[in-house]
């Protein structure tokens, strides 16, 4: 991938990524489905340095008589959000909110942890951000050996009406020429409420690699399963056409992360995300929104509404916690 020119020091833009998440189960029974979702693409490493988020106030609609206005007000929090509630801060409580602390908790890495003691500054706020790059920077040394020479994007859920949920962030590390070079996930076991962290390096724009679970994710897996990740980060194509265009369009990714998940009976999940990022800024930020203003909620609902058309109609059974398949009443031969 090309160096590119910048007029700050940031190579990256904030963004945000929108696009699809799909779930498409194989074994033992048939169960598909897609939805629309959101990442706030967060440049944590630009943060760190001072490249704040935008900050958005309110909604700020013009007229609230209009039918897109009257539309809005009917939603959950609508009226609320148009007459002046906050809708997005990294520094105070708003319809979402970044806070740096939701992520990356619990690590019991030593020398993260002294780094992040160690952090001597009167605002919170930076202390809490400049602490969350320890820990990326913690983790990606203690489950590959090295860290990103570049800047870390984090493909995150920010804090919705105070409730923070998401089932999976990424975090992607890049080299000083901007080449992908490291990737984090940190998954969420909705059940049971616990946090585990896969990491491994990148091969450039595209990786594809294998590895043994070792993380109880669905209540429907077993632990024995093997994942096979195929994963694209790609800069944006610009899309005008004029050879003198300076627009920083490739400072905007496109992403595929895709995981199928196998065992002795086969294939028996594919899943993943695929988004396209555009500049985080006020107005997209009030767009995003407006489209879909409780995305942790809906996703909330979404788990637990699947999970019971698969144990309750579908007659998929239960499997414990670290449970194996053969120890489970998933037989091998089932199909």
């Amino acid at each position: 991938m090309p160096k590119r020119d910048h007029s700050s020091n940031s190579q990256f833009t904030h963004q945000l990524f929108h696009g699809t998440t799909w779930h498409s189960r194989l074994l033992p029974s048939v169960h598909k489905f897609t939805y629309p979702y959101r990442y706030w693409g967060v440049n944590i490493s630009a943060l760190a340095a001072g490249d704040g988020l935008p900050e958005v106030a309110s909604m700020q609609l013009q007229n609230n008589h209009t039918h897109s206005a009257k539309l809005f007000n009917k939603l959950p929090f609508g009226a609320a959000i148009s007459k002046g509630l906050p809708i997005f801060s990294a520094k105070h409580k708003a319809l979402q909110q970044f806070y740096a602390d939701d992520y990356l908790q619990g690590l019991p890495l030593d020398q993260a942890n002294q780094e992040i003691a160690d952090i001597t500054s009167a605002d919170d706020n930076v202390k809490s951000i400049e602490g969350l790059l320890q820990r990326l920077n913690a983790v990606f040394k203690d489950k590959t050996g090295s860290t990103p020479t570049g800047e870390i994007i984090g493909l995150i859920v920010c804090r919705n009406v105070g409730v923070y949920f998401s089932p999976v962030n990424f975090y992607i590390g890049f080299d000083s020429e901007q080449t992908p070079t490291h990737l984090l996930a940190e998954v969420s076991n909705t059940p049971w409420d616990k946090r585990h962290y896969y990491s491994f390096l990148l091969k450039g724009e595209e990786t594809e690699l294998c590895h043994d679970k070792d993380f109880h994710v669905s209540p429907f897996n077993p632990i024995d399963q093997l994942y096979r990740w195929l994963v694209s980060v790609k800069p944006q194509q610009s899309k005008n056409s004029k050879a003198d265009d300076k627009t920083n369009q490739n400072d905007v990714f496109d992403i595929r992360i895709a995981i199928n998940i196998s065992d002795k009976r086969g294939e028996v999940l594919k899943t993943g995300i695929k988004m396209s990022g555009e500049p985080m800024t006020q107005e997209s930020i009030r767009q995003s929104l407006k489209q879909n203003p409780l995305m942790n909620f809906t996703s909330l609902s979404r788990i637990y509404w699947h999970a019971f058309k698969l144990y309750a109609l579908k007659k998929v059974p239960y499997i414990n916690y670290g449970e194996k398949l053969a120890d489970s009443k998933q037989k091998v031969s089932h199909e």
